[in-house]
């Protein structure tokens, strides 16, 4: 599939390098540890016996060596080098010889069947030292009291580099995983601002109707009335449309999330009240009105009549055929029309920040990015272990003990992959936008990152563009869109769903009919099949079929915390 393929592409050139790499290329060499110690401990003891002080080496060795326990899943494509496994590799060797650390598999899984057999074994009660969960399965360890607290763990043991990274997030991910002043986990988050709505428009046509640029929602709906109505593509056919979405409505790409962001309202997460209560967003009033709008706009030809039965692919079609003129879609989304801008040099996407409705800012919606956490089984005697090994991911080691071809990447065999702990830079993206705007804006190409390879493919890429060689498109429109996440980011323009945590036990049960119901039911307002009124019965029955369960349950949560 067309639309899967270039997003697979893109994604790979986004995540710029391989993790292990660019979570290190953030250091700067500012707070590097010692890639060892002398000392034979992690705790190093004065010799005055009246009074003890005690000093943590954050890659200082356990004395003596601890055997940990750990399950983890690993997929069945995953390589190897000769005389390599999983329980053989260099990583395990680094964690023995630098740590004092033994790691022991208990059991290996594909990601498929993971899940089911974590879920026996936390049924049998015997639980490995260091685990791997997901958000529902973190929940449910915290609920049945099975965590250890990794405050202390992480607070005594943690490189700077360590700390940095967990809390480039504003905080975000650690605060998801502590209860009751208790930090229960270690979060992988790989950033949400990547995944905030912006407004894509054909600023070609802009300019061939002489429209002016998008300040407020009803700028939009004159630009979706005049690309539809005025013929923009120049063929004297009635076969253009001014918003594209697809029948799933919250896609990605061609979803409408940042359609009713710019009326204040956030379909599917959760938002705090006037009473500080957290509620879903999708049952708010300022729905219906955004919903009677998108039915009235339906219903004048702005929004292509069949986008109930179209998915992305019909989408991106429609783009590169020079059809399609807005939609509302991620930074990364003008990458689906680079076949259409091959065809049509004139062919322009350009991003823009979220109009509104009215004089107060939109604030593009932001889901609940985490799904992954490390855990350690209460009762473990050497928690910091877990520490230990996240620090030993970002730490840079030295190349000629630790080579990149032995810890990182062999060819086409991905090494990172074999640490049992991984890490990530939540706010890798911006950090990239920051780095070659700096490098653009002084011609100096030294500035960037050496380490994180994708730099080097923007810096490049937007010379080209400069230059005229459309060739650099695709990437120029990307930075112009990471422009805007920046400074959204700065300013503290998103809005992050309220509930951060994994799905409570009524949103597994109840939460795929309730999603479907939703769908449904505003689809056919949409395309005036039902009037704006069925929103109201909506409501009334999410809340009837689980929804006052799950909002229960989420209060609940809020309560803990």
């Amino acid at each position: 599939m067309k639309g899967k393929a270039a997003k697979s592409i893109l994604l790979s050139v986004l995540v710029f390098t391989m993790v292990f790499v660019s979570a290190c290329s953030t250091k700067n060499n500012e707070g590097k540890e010692p890639e060892g110690s002398s000392a034979p401990t992690s705790k190093t003891e004065t010799s005055s016996p009246e009074e003890t002080a005690v000093s943590y080496d954050p890659l200082g060795k356990i004395d003596p060596p601890i055997e940990v326990t750990a399950v983890r899943m690993l997929d069945s494509t995953t390589k190897f080098a000769e005389g390599d496994s999983i329980d053989k590799n260099a990583w395990n060797q680094l964690y023995f010889d630098e740590f004092g650390i033994k790691l022991k598999y208990l059991w290996v899984a594909d990601p498929t069947q993971y899940n089911q057999k974590f879920n026996v074994t936390m049924a049998s009660g015997k639980l490995p030292d260091i685990m791997p969960v997901d958000g529902t399965q973190f929940n449910q360890l915290v609920e049945a009291d099975q965590l250890a607290d990794l405050t202390e763990a992480l607070e005594n043991y943690g490189t700077p580099l360590t700390k940095e990274l967990l809390s480039k997030d504003g905080g975000l991910g650690l605060d998801s995983a502590s209860f009751g002043g208790k930090l229960l986990g270690i979060p992988v988050n790989p950033g949400a601002n990547d995944n905030a709505p912006l407004l894509w428009i054909r600023t070609d046509w802009l300019k061939k109707l002489n429209l002016p640029e998008p300040k407020t929602m009803d700028d939009v709906f004159k630009i979706a009335e005049a690309f539809a109505k005025q013929d923009p593509d120049g063929n004297k056919k009635d076969d253009t449309y001014g918003l594209g979405l697809d029948k799933l409505l919250y896609d990605a790409v061609f979803g409408l999330q940042g359609f009713f962001n710019g009326y204040h309202a956030n379909p599917q997460i959760w938002v705090e009240n006037e009473a500080g209560e957290y509620v879903y967003g999708s049952i708010q009033p300022e729905m219906k009105v955004a919903l009677a709008k998108l039915q009235e706009m339906y219903k004048a030809g702005w929004i292509d009549r069949e986008f109930g039965v179209k998915d992305i692919e019909k989408l991106i079609q429609a783009g590169n055929a020079g059809k399609l003129g807005m939609f509302f879609g991620v930074m990364y989304a003008n990458s689906y029309f680079v076949e259409g801008k091959k065809l049509d040099a004139e062919m322009d996407w350009m991003p823009f920040a979220l109009p509104s409705i009215d004089d107060q800012q939109a604030k593009p919606q932001l889901v609940f990015p985490i799904g992954k956490y490390f855990v350690v089984r209460k009762g473990m005697e050497h928690p910091e272990a877990l520490i230990k090994m996240l620090n030993a991911f970002h730490n840079d080691w030295d190349k000629t003990k630790y080579p990149l071809t032995a810890i990182n990447q062999d060819g086409d065999i991905a090494k990172w992959v074999y640490a049992l702990v991984t890490g990530s830079n939540p706010t890798q993206n911006l950090d990239m936008y920051t780095r070659v705007s700096s490098a653009l804006e002084k011609n100096d190409e030294t500035l960037l990152d050496p380490k994180a390879s994708g730099q080097k493919i923007f810096y490049d890429s937007l010379k080209k563009w400069e230059a005229g060689d459309s060739e650099g498109w695709m990437y120029a429109r990307i930075f112009d869109a990471q422009k805007l996440l920046h400074d959204y980011h700065q300013s503290n323009g998103f809005l992050m769903t309220k509930y951060i945590a994994g799905p409570t036990p009524t949103m597994v049960e109840k939460g795929s009919t309730l999603e479907k119901m939703e769908l449904e039911t505003f689809t056919k307002i949409i395309m005036g099949e039902s009037s704006i009124d069925a929103f109201d019965e909506f409501v009334t029955n999410w809340k009837n079929l689980g929804g006052d369960a799950i909002t229960a349950e989420v209060a609940k949560w809020k309560a803990s915390k």
